[in-house]
Order: C-alpha cells, then sequence, then structure tokens
C-alpha cells in the first residue's frame, strides 16, 4: 500500500496496462510460432520473436506514451508512433545480440506455405535479421501490431478503453491517423511529468569510441551509423572501401571535447519556466483563445461563408495552440536533460549526413540546437584569459546582441557601453531589467554577461584578469559562408568582396547589400504613377510596393539570402519573406487580421522577385558556377545515374533522390506512407540537377570544419563548430582564426572544379561535359589577411 501510494497516478495506470499487453504480445508470439495465419504475420513475425514480450510492452507503452504527451489533445500521430517503437525495438534487438542468437532459429520454425510471395517475404526478412537493419515498411508493420495490442488491452480500472485510433482530416481529401487517449487519461497525461519521456540518444559521460569504420564508433553500447545514409546501400558500400582516415580523425577530435552544464544559465531557464515567464525562446505556457462560438442560428446550411470562416479561425488557433505545446515539451525535454547532467561532464558523439556535414548524435541537447541549449553548454576546460580573451568576450556579447557589422574595436566598446546593463542581467536575470532579453540570442548573451561580470567583481588588475580561468565558448562565424565557398571556387574578387574574403576596416555584408536593392526598386515601384490604361497587375504591384514601403529591412531579405546560395527556389523564398512580411504588417496594426496572410503572400510575390534579381546582379560568378554544377548533374542524371563525387578530405558522397520512393504501406490498423530507398528505383532527374549545387557546396563547407578541426586538435586546442560557426576558448581566438584560414586556403588551392569534371568524364566517357566557367582575379592568399573573413 505504502510503495502504491507513492506512484503517480500516469504511473499505475502503465503498471495496470503491463501484464495485460504482455500476455497480448506473448499470446502473438505463440501465434507465430504454431505458422497460424494473421494480416502481416508472416512479414512482422520473425521480427516480433526476437524480443520478449515484456521488453516489448515497455517499448510499446513508452513510444505511445512519449508520443502522447507530445501530441497533446490532437493526439499520437499513428505512423510516427509506428516507426518510433520498430526504432526502438531495431536497436535493442541490434544492441543485446539477440540477432545471432535467434535470427536463424525464428525462421526456422516459421514453414510458410509455398509460393514466390513466401519466399520472397522468407528472403526479405532473413536479410533484415542477417544485417540488422529494417526496411520502413516492415518497422510500420511491426510497430503497427504492437499498437493494435496495446489499444485492444489498454483499460482504465472501470475497463473503459483508455486509448482509441482515429483518423481526422487534415485537408479536404487528406486524413490521417492518431492515437487518442480518453478524457480521463488525458487529464492524468497533463499533470505528467515531461522527465518521463525518455530520449533514445543521450549525452555521454565518457569520451565516445573513435570512429575507426563506417559501422564502429560513437556510443559504447548503442548501434549509431557513421553516416545518415537515406537508406542508400550504394552509399554504404562505398563507404566501405574509401580511406576516411582524415574524415574519421576530424570527427573524433569533434568527439573528445569535454562539455559541462552552465548552471547559473540553467538556473535562470527553471525561474523562467517555473513563474511561466516566455523569456528568450522559452514559449508561453498559456494558449491562445479559441474565437467565440457562432451564434447558434448560424449553420451550414444557411450561412456557409460565415460558418467556414469561423471554422478556419478555430482550426488556426488550434494549430497554433498545438505549436506551443510541442515547442513547451521540447524545451521542457531539454531543461530536464541539462538538470539530469548539471554536475556531470558530458562528450557529444558524432556522425555525418550524405555530404559529410557532422552533427552530434543525441538530438535534443547538444550546441547545434536552440540558443537556449548554447547558453546552457559550456566548455569544461578553463583556460586563463591571457591579453586579449576579455577583448574577444566583449566583442562576443555584441555579436549576440546584434551589433556585428561593425569594426571589433566598436564592437569591444559598445560593450563597455553597457556594463551597467551587463552588471543588471548577470545579477538579476528573471527580476531586473530584463536587458539580455533584448539580444538576438538572449541566453547565450546571459551567460556571456555573467562571465564578465565574474570577471571584473573577482579580478581587480589586468594582471589578474588575463590569469582568470574561462570557459566561455567564442564564435567566429563565416560571412554569408555559402556565397563565401562559391567565390574562392570563381575565384569572384568582387564577390569575395562582398562576403569579405578582402580586407577591409568593417566588415562587409551582404544581406544589407541586397536589402538596399530591394529598397531602391521598392520604392521606384511604389512611387511612380499609374498609367490610365495600367493592367490589373500592374495596379497590383503598384498597390503591393506602397504597402511594403518603408517596411523592408535586412531581416525581410536575409534568410532569402542566406538559403539562395543553396538553392532556394522563388517558392521558397516567396515563403521566407511572406512569414516576414506577416511579422511586419501585425506590428504596424494597420491591416485587419483577417487579411494579413493573404496580403503578405501578394507583396511577397514582389518582393522574392527583386530580391532573387538582386542577388544575381551581385554574384554573376556563384550563378556561372551553380549554372555549371546543375548542367554536370543533369547530364549524369539523364545517363540513369546518381550524381557523385569524392570530398577533398576522401568522403564518398552520393545523392539519394530517386523517384517513387513514397509507398503506401497497408497495416493491420491503416495505410501508412512510408519512404522506401531502394537503389534499383530510377534516378530522381529533376532533384539531381537541383540539389547537387548546394549539396556540392555543404560537402566542401564541412571539409573545411573538419580540416580546421584536424589543425586544432594539432594544436592540442578545444574546437568545435555548428557548420559554419567555428568556436573555440577566448585565450585561443586568434589561433583558430589563423587556423580556418589557413584551411580554407588550403583547399581551395586545389583543383576542386578540375578533379570533379575529370571524374565525371572518367565515368561517363563517351559524354561531353560543359566548360568550367572562367575563374576571376581572387588571390587566395587576400583571405589571410582579411580580418572579417570569419567575425
Amino acid at each position: 500500500m505504502g510503495k502504491s501510494s507513492e506512484l503517480s497516478s500516469m504511473q499505475r495506470y502503465m503498471i495496470h496496462w503491463y501484464v495485460p499487453l504482455v500476455e497480448a504480445i506473448q499470446a502473438e508470439q505463440n501465434a507465430i510460432s504454431r505458422n497460424e495465419k494473421g494480416t502481416d504475420r508472416a512479414l512482422y513475425g520473425p521480427f516480433l520473436a526476437q524480443l520478449g514480450p515484456d521488453k516489448l510492452a515497455i517499448l510499446t507503452m513508452n513510444a505511445v506514451m512519449n508520443a502522447s504527451v507530445i501530441g497533446g489533445k490532437k493526439g499520437a500521430p499513428f505512423a510516427k508512433t509506428c516507426f518510433s517503437i520498430g526504432e526502438f525495438a531495431e536497436a535493442e534487438v541490434n544492441l543485446s545480440g539477440l540477432r545471432s542468437k535467434y535470427g536463424k532459429g525464428v525462421l526456422g520454425r516459421l514453414s510458410f506455405a509455398k509460393g514466390n510471395a513466401t519466399r520472397s517475404i522468407n528472403m526479405r526478412a532473413r536479410q533484415a535479421l542477417e544485417n540488422g537493419e529494417w526496411t520502413n515498411d516492415i518497422v510500420a508493420k511491426f510497430g503497427a501490431i504492437l499498437i493494435k495490442l496495446f489499444l485492444e488491452t489498454a483499460k482504465d480500472f472501470d475497463g473503459t478503453p483508455s486509448f482509441s485510433h482515429r483518423l481526422d482530416f487534415i485537408s479536404h481529401k487528406e486524413k490521417i491517423g492518431n492515437i487518442v487517449a480518453n478524457e480521463n487519461i488525458m487529464e492524468q497525461l497533463s499533470s505528467w511529468e515531461i522527465k518521463n519521456i525518455h530520449p533514445k540518444f543521450l549525452p555521454m559521460l565518457v569520451p565516445p569510441i573513435p570512429w575507426d569504420k563506417h559501422n564502429r564508433g560513437g556510443f559504447l553500447k548503442l548501434h549509431a551509423k557513421f553516416m545518415r545514409t537515406k537508406g542508400s546501400k550504394f552509399q554504404t558500400q562505398v563507404l566501405t572501401r574509401a580511406p576516411l582516415e582524415r574524415v574519421f580523425e576530424g570527427l573524433n577530435s569533434l568527439g573528445k571535447l569535454e562539455w559541462k552544464i552552465n548552471k547559473p544559465v540553467l538556473e535562470a531557464c527553471q525561474e523562467a519556466w517555473r513563474l511561466k515567464l516566455p523569456l528568450g525562446e522559452l514559449p508561453p505556457q498559456v494558449d491562445f483563445p479559441l474565437p467565440l462560438p457562432l451564434d447558434k442560428s448560424i449553420t451550414r446550411e444557411n450561412d456557409s461563408e460565415t460558418f467556414y470562416n469561423h471554422f478556419k479561425k478555430v482550426k488556426k488557433v488550434e494549430a497554433k495552440n498545438n505549436d506551443l505545446h510541442s515547442l513547451r515539451c521540447d524545451a521542457q525535454i531539454k531543461l530536464n536533460i541539462a538538470d539530469q547532467f548539471k554536475d556531470d561532464s558530458l562528450y557529444f558523439p558524432y556522425n555525418v549526413d550524405f555530404r559529410g556535414r557532422a552533427y552530434p548524435i543525441p538530438p535534443n541537447l547538444n550546441h547545434l540546437g536552440s540558443d537556449m541549449c548554447r547558453g546552457i553548454l559550456t566548455f569544461a576546460e578553463k583556460k586563463p584569459l591571457g591579453p586579449n580573451g576579455l577583448y574577444w568576450l566583449k566583442v562576443q556579447l555584441a555579436n549576440l546582441c546584434g551589433f556585428d557589422k561593425a569594426s571589433f574595436q566598436e564592437r569591444s566598446d559598445w560593450t563597455e557601453n553597457h556594463m551597467s546593463e551587463v552588471y543588471d542581467s548577470a545579477q538579476n536575470p528573471i527580476h531586473g531589467q530584463q536587458w539580455w532579453t533584448q539580444a538576438e540570442n538572449p541566453w547565450q548573451a546571459l551567460s556571456v554577461c555573467q562571465e564578465l561580470v565574474r570577471i571584473y567583481d573577482t579580478c581587480p588588475t589586468q594582471q589578474d584578469r588575463e590569469a582568470f580561468l574561462s570557459s566561455q565558448p567564442i564564435h567566429m562565424d563565416g560571412s554569408c559562408n555559402g556565397l563565401q565557398h562559391y567565390a574562392a571556387l570563381g575565384r569572384d574578387g568582387e564577390g569575395g568582396k562582398a562576403v569579405n574574403l578582402i580586407d577591409a576596416e568593417k566588415p562587409g555584408d551582404v544581406y544589407s547589400s541586397v536589402c538596399r536593392i530591394v529598397i531602391a526598386r521598392i520604392a521606384e515601384l511604389a512611387e511612380k504613377p499609374l498609367e490610365v490604361d495600367a493592367t490589373d497587375q500592374e495596379r497590383k504591384h503598384h498597390e503591393c510596393a506602397k504597402l511594403v514601403h518603408g517596411l523592408i529591412d535586412r531581416k525581410v531579405v536575409k534568410q532569402t539570402v542566406m538559403t539562395s546560395v543553396y538553392g532556394v527556389t522563388f517558392i521558397g523564398a516567396r515563403n521566407q519573406i511572406q512569414a516576414r512580411l506577416e511579422e511586419k504588417f501585425e506590428a504596424q496594426g494597420v491591416i485587419d487580421p483577417d487579411d494579413i496572410e493573404s496580403k503578405a503572400y501578394e507583396c511577397a510575390n514582389i518582393v522574392a522577385r527583386i530580391t532573387l534579381e538582386g542577388l544575381e546582379e551581385l554574384f554573376t560568378s556563384a550563378r556561372g558556377i551553380m549554372g555549371w554544377l546543375g548542367d554536370c548533374a543533369r547530364i549524369v542524371a539523364h545517363e540513369g545515374h546518381t550524381m557523385s563525387w569524392i570530398t577533398p578530405l576522401g568522403l564518398p558522397v552520393a545523392q539519394p533522390y530517386r523517384r517513387g520512393g513514397i509507398f503506401s504501406v497497408k497495416t493491420i490498423m491503416q495505410t501508412v506512407q512510408v519512404t522506401l530507398n531502394n537503389d534499383d528505383l530510377s534516378v530522381h532527374k529533376t532533384r539531381q540537377r537541383s540539389a547537387f549545387p548546394p549539396n556540392f557546396v555543404h560537402s566542401l563547407d564541412s571539409t573545411h570544419m573538419l580540416l580546421t578541426a584536424i589543425k586544432m586538435q594539432e594544436l592540442g586546442l578545444s574546437f568545435t563548430a555548428v557548420h559554419d560557426s567555428y568556436w573555440t576558448h577566448p585565450s585561443d581566438v586568434e589561433v583558430m582564426n589563423e587556423a580556418l584560414r589557413r584551411s580554407f586556403v588550403d583547399l581551395y588551392s586545389q583543383p576542386i572544379l578540375e578533379d570533379l569534371k575529370e571524374t565525371l568524364m572518367i565515368r561517363f566517357p563517351g559524354k561531353e561535359f560543359p566548360e568550367i566557367p572562367e575563374r576571376g582575379d581572387l588571390s587566395l592568399e587576400d583571405v589571410m589577411k582579411s580580418t572579417y573573413f570569419f567575425n
């Protein structure tokens, strides 16, 4: 009685569900062993037999509960929960070694009827058992049977079903399946602490196992892959033969870095959360109010327009509240992981995506995550600031607050001029003036404020300050890094100047350059009188220009400029700019709230077109190389091959895009859309062409980062990166700046485009590839002297 009273009501329910679910799974496994016929049993059976019913019951309940907590009132997405159960089970099988112990025995006990279909099933099942990789259709069917058994057995204490399976319309024609808790369970879930959610991958307490093979490294026991191959067997096969030593060296150096939780920042986050203050990126803990119900006299039949407008408004608010619920769950998970590790050193094992970009494997709390995650994390090693460390801390704070277009000295002076605000932020972050919350990256800014106050409060002399031990990471970020790589490839002097490959007194800002072009053309459109015989389209353009005249700023165009180099389409650019214009219109308060979305859409069409035209004017060389890369990929795809290449570090890359990869798989409960990545499918020619330029540049920026990581390791210095943002201790910024510039110059001193063309001509001897675009007059050595190359 005493033990039971200590359990939460939700835990009592889970114990209540456990035994019936175990018995149902055991019965299903017995039916499998007796070769009883059943929907999909021949396919999922060999996999279901590999784990004990007790373990499968726990995996299933945890997956459904995790998804239900995050899903809230809308329920747990059926398909996503299926995959979650299947992936957890696959990892458990590979971890425990049961595959080798039971795999053949399971298949041996299955005496299916003769026939091609059955032989195909047996062959696929045997392959999956032998190589430890389950295909998506198997995962879907495996998860579906366990969810079905759970729904059949999970009852309230009065015998009422605790969950149900519901199909909800997400459009006029499309439905999605959800696992929905009854009102009683939903009430229990709302008070169930998010700490009961168990992420699959967490940070490590010891250094990761160094990667030395494509399938060996990372966690001590959990299975993780070196590359996220998107299911491409071809990519996996070439990895087994590739000389990956240098790639492993760079990746392992990142994994060796020891981290700690920044307790003062964590405590501020926790207090803000407890007080329900939406500071920084902490989401509001109060839902948006739903529109008032319509008068009962208004029905779909007698006033369909009013009825459907109200329906859309309600759905829009419900969608916002669902998003808020997900954001709250995400924030709580991150805070709980940080609290769990607050007294420990922690490490992040890394792997790479198919382009070679490095990512920490634990997805929730890591330095590639949100501003809050980055503010909560700090280096474990503390190093003396040295003569310039304090200077770089001041520059860092200015950068985090958005004052990053000035010279370094001006940024340092800016921080000096705000020391009263810095002190208030550090000493009273929640109940003070909250100056730090105005920063572009508020939680990281708070972390630097606290470090600065510690220095000034404990170190009265310059000598003391130089000896102060700091673990605060300092970031040096690329200037629209994708364009930097294109400028280096094309030796583009003008483009290189715009993105700081050439030295200047102050950093160049390509976003502001494009913004000025957009502002000028919008002003011209808005102020130019309309002709009497102007077309409807000209009138609409004129009206849109007047609406946005005076609203265009750097923020409106920044995302489009940033992603243009990675192949953003006109539609993508329009969507990005529309989101910014909606924010502007809402803040302005002139347009009716119900019309903001449609007006922003119309205006975004004009602004996006002008933005992309401005980019083409500024970066003709980059556009030429992008076009050349796309033409090469088009020729390769026309031959029926995927575009593949080898990075300067020796990493083989193959684009995974193929046609017909999405299939409907009928499970025991509903149809599930799954992606079957099959190397036998025909290539997607359009995607192979459009994706190659951005993927090729991503493979080069990852090469630059890994080369810098290797160089920093050789120097014995701490280093990590968030793609094109490079981090080290305050005392080592100058050394890192030298290392990253030298790595960039060394990388682009190689004949990268010539090597690519040569390999393509060897692979396709009968095809003629276009000439490489003419290069400009940029000297790569100018990069070594560029103060603001990374700044």
